[in-house]
């Protein structure tokens, strides 16, 4: 690969790391272009790693690969010790590439929608109110939820909010969308489904309310109003995120930094 941007986190290390491996892909001739990267590196954890994604999710081709200096580190690769190891990877080797869905959703308000995407989740929560869901699994009622919201995550986002919210763990290779509640009211008078629900990854998933009062969308690190939206409809996005695998790590290695 001939063009490459670097994404750091904003601390001394990062930044250090940053300038090494910058240093040493200009000292072989190759490009750092902010715009139309074929490789994007990211110096930090999994939060400088969706912000990455969230900057350059537009490219098609552009692939991904992490090194670690954060708290997490589930997207990366190589630890910071590893530096030389990465720089030489990406200056001699070319990489296997791991692609997985991003999860769409479009908002409704009126008579717009607004279409946004994560690799992560994508949450409606209110933790002003008890929130009132219809919820349509391919646009067949299932049931009415009641609670502070509901999450949808897809394999990559199996192990991120979905977990806190003891919703299962997917294995790559299992392509779905995972919808999981948010503090669900259950008693005699109030009930829905409880567990997590794991469906096929063309499954649409529609979530209507009279009033989102007080009510976000989050989706990764994003957060946005609800309030005047009537209708919320998440998918999975036709675009992917591309991870560039320079050695084989397995993902049994990769679910230890979790625990």
């Amino acid at each position: 690969m001939q063009r490459f941007y670097i994404v750091e986190k904003e601390d001394n290390i990062s930044k250090k790391l940053y300038q090494k491996i910058t240093q040493s892909l200009l000292s072989e001739n190759k490009e750092i272009d902010s715009k139309n990267p074929q490789c994007v590196i990211t110096v930090g954890g999994d939060g400088t790693f969706l912000h990455a994604v969230h900057q350059f999710k537009h490219l098609s081709d552009v692939v991904f690969v992490g090194l670690h200096t954060g708290t997490l580190g589930f997207f990366t690769d190589y630890e910071a010790e590893e530096i030389d190891t990465l720089i030489d990877h990406l200056l001699h080797q070319e990489p296997i590439v791991e692609s997985t869905h991003l999860i769409e959703v479009k908002i409704t308000h009126d008579q717009s929608v607004t279409t946004l995407e994560a690799l992560n989740e994508i949450r409606v929560e209110n933790i002003v109110r008890t929130q009132e869901i219809n919820v349509y699994i391919n646009h067949e009622m299932m049931e009415i939820f009641r609670g502070n919201g509901l999450c949808v995550s897809g394999q990559a986002g199996s192990t991120a909010y979905n977990r806190s919210l003891k919703g299962a763990i997917i294995a790559p290779g299992v392509d779905v969308l995972q919808l999981t509640e948010i503090a669900g009211i259950h008693h005699k008078a109030y009930q829905s489904i409880g567990s997590p629900l794991v469906l096929p990854k063309d499954t649409v998933i529609t979530l209507i309310s009279d009033n989102f009062e007080g009510a976000k969308i989050l989706y990764d690190y994003h957060v946005i109003d609800l309030e005047q939206a009537s209708k919320v409809e998440i998918k999975t996005s036709d675009k992917k995120v591309n991870m560039a695998r320079y050695r084989p790590t397995s993902y049994i290695k990769r679910l230890h930094c979790l625990f």
